[in-house]
This record gives structure tokens, sequence and C-alpha cells, in this order.
């Protein structure tokens, strides 16, 4: 779900102004990678969701494919190979004689992903993994996000009850706004995920016709699985916050996610990637889920390059969200040199896993 990829000029996480200055004013003297050169990693691994054709008719919860097209060329400029998470992990077990490297991950199993990024992902000759939740490719599963989407698309107007509000919804910064208030009102709390679910199904949205719209069907991802380019990766079964789930729900989202998927491609599925992955929505429980229901690793979205000691932690790996758009190429670069972690923490602590 791309909770963190509306633009920054529309989010209420927007950087304040100061920072982005000092932000753009590093990159341009070119210090930007001297500063954070010790929150640079061996590797890095890079968080997609939809690659569009339209931004703006989609709210801005995507990117298009010249975005993805510049972003895995600056990559290769950096000096970073792009490999599959099996390799990454490994190079991680012997960085004095590894390449920097950099994976390429596709979170939800969006249709758009075999149309647009794969086509730029050959021209690249650029492996990556696609993170599939069952329910997206059953159409068993309550995508509130695509519908609330759907809803601020057509309104000049919403009245949402559950936050006593009456959003206007006219152009698209205002829409996409009312978006980013909802989205954030929800936060890591499931409850109300699922109010904003059945508030939708009120009004007539259609959620199964949505996933069915945007998202692949079992015909569609068995074929996307068998090209070379592709791993296929686990999402759980439903895509639910984990924190709100008791053990056993979360182990069982995990394990029946994983048979789910094998037994569609035939293939072994060893990697995780945990729906929202911030810290209220997984942690050391989820991780421990994730080792015993038989995966190598697990990936949150705590953003941070990848470094020897993820080793001890394989099941809190961070991934960096790259896919937003409109994106300043100062932020891009932030984001591949380590800058953004060493900012968020202030220079502290390079290695990200909990936090």
């Amino acid at each position: 779900m791309p909770l963190g990829q509306l633009p920054e000029t529309l989010t209420g996480f927007a950087k304040p102004k100061l920072e982005k200055a000092f932000e753009e004013a590093l990159y341009r003297s070119g210090l930007m990678a001297f500063s954070s050169r010790r929150f640079s990693g061996l590797g890095i691994a890079l968080m997609f969701h939809e690659i569009q054709d339209d931004v703006e008719g989609e709210l801005y919860t995507g990117c298009p494919q010249s975005q993805l097209a510049r972003i895995l060329a600056e990559v290769k400029k950096s000096g970073r190979e792009i490999v599959t998470i099996e390799e990454g992990l490994q190079r991680l077990k012997d960085p004095a004689n590894s390449k920097p490297f950099a994976l390429l991950t596709f979170d939800d199993a969006y249709r758009d992903n075999l149309s647009n990024a794969l086509p730029v992902l050959e021209d690249a000759a650029a492996p990556m993994t696609l993170f599939v939740p069952t329910g997206m490719i059953t159409r068993q599963i309550d995508t509130w996000w695509l519908g609330l989407r759907d809803l601020l698309r057509v309104n000049q107007e919403l009245h949402f009850p559950p936050m006593d509000r009456l959003f206007r919804c006219t152009d698209l910064l205002e829409k996409s706004a009312a978006l980013r208030q909802i989205t954030a009102w929800i936060g890591t709390d499931q409850s109300r995920a699922e109010q904003l679910g059945s508030f939708l199904s009120a009004l007539g949205i259609d959620g199964p016709a949505l996933v069915d719209r945007y998202a692949m069907d079992r015909e569609t991802l068995q074929a996307f699985a068998a090209h070379p380019l592709v791993t296929i990766g686990a999402h759980t079964d439903t895509h639910r916050i984990l924190s709100a789930l008791d053990d056993e729900t979360v182990l069982t989202e995990f394990v029946s996610n994983k048979a789910f998927l094998e037994e569609l491609t035939g293939v072994e599925v060893s990697y995780l990637a945990y729906p929202y992955g911030t810290e209220g929505a997984c942690g050391l429980r989820e991780a421990d889920m994730a080792a015993r229901a038989g995966f190598k690793g697990a990936f949150t979205t705590r953003p941070g390059h990848l470094f020897p000691e993820h080793l001890s932690s394989p099941f809190l790996l961070p991934r960096i969200d790259v896919g937003y758009f409109p994106q300043r190429q100062s932020a891009l670069a932030s984001r591949l040199t380590g800058f953004q972690r060493a900012r968020l923490t202030r220079w502290r602590e390079p290695v990200a896993t909990l936090t």
C-alpha cells in the first residue's frame, strides 16, 4: 500500500523548508555523499508500488516509467549493481570482496508492474522481487486505499463521519491532501482501516472490481513469475496491520501466503515484506514469526542502507521508498547516499532495524 508515496509538497509529513533547503544545498555542492558516508551501506533496498501511465489521475500514488528508468540509471551511476535479494545478502557476508549493490522491490502485484515496469527492467537487465498478498490475487482483500482514491477522484467534496470532517476535493491538491489526511488518520489502527472499508462499501465502492482493475490475476502472476528477472516474495494473506493481530493469526498470514504463492508459481518463496512496514506495524514479534514461517529474511519500510550487521537481524531489513512522484533529484540522492538516514537519526545510527 503506497502510504508514503504522496509527494512531499502534498503531505503532512513534508520536511520543513529549511531541511529541504539544506538537503538541496548539500546536493548541489557535491558534499551530500561525503557528509553521510558512514550511512552509506554496501547495499540498498528500493521500494516501489505502482508504475503508472497517469500519475495525476491516480492522485500521485505511484510514479511513471520515466522516473523508474531515471532511478535505475542513477543507481548504476553510483556504482551499485542491481542484484537479487539472495545475491545481495550473500555479498553482505563478504563485504571486503563484494561490490556495492541495490535491490529492487515492488509491493502488491499491480498489473502495471508487468505492463510498465518490466520493459524498463528488461532494458536495464535489472532483477526485481514482487511481494504479493494472497488476497490481491484471489480478490479477497480490503484494498481501502484503492477505494478511497477512487472516491476522491470523482467527488468534489467528501463528508467523512469517522473523522467528523468535510473534505473539499475540487482539484488535485485538495484531493491529494484529503487522501493523505485520511491515510494518516488510519495510521496503524486496523479498526480504523476496517471502518473506512465499511464506509466505502456503503457508498457503492466495489472493492473486488477495483482489485480486478489494478491487480494481477492468477494467470498473469504465473506468467510474470516465470520471467528470468522476477522473484516472487510474500506479503501476507490479507495485507492487514500485523501489530493489531494475535500471534496465531500473524503466523497463519505468513504460512498461508507462502504456501499459496509456492503452489501457484512452483517456486520456493524465501523472502517477505511486512504490510505497511513501519515501527508501529511490525517489530520483534513479527520477525520471530517470519523466521518460524520458514522465510530467510523479511523487509520493513524503515529507511536505511544494508550493512553486514543486518545479517544478525535478517527479518528486520530496511527499505527505502523511491516510488513517489514528483521527486526532486536531491531527494533521490539523499536516499541513495544514506543522507536521509543520517538526517533522520541526527547522524547517530547508520544501521536501521527497529527504527
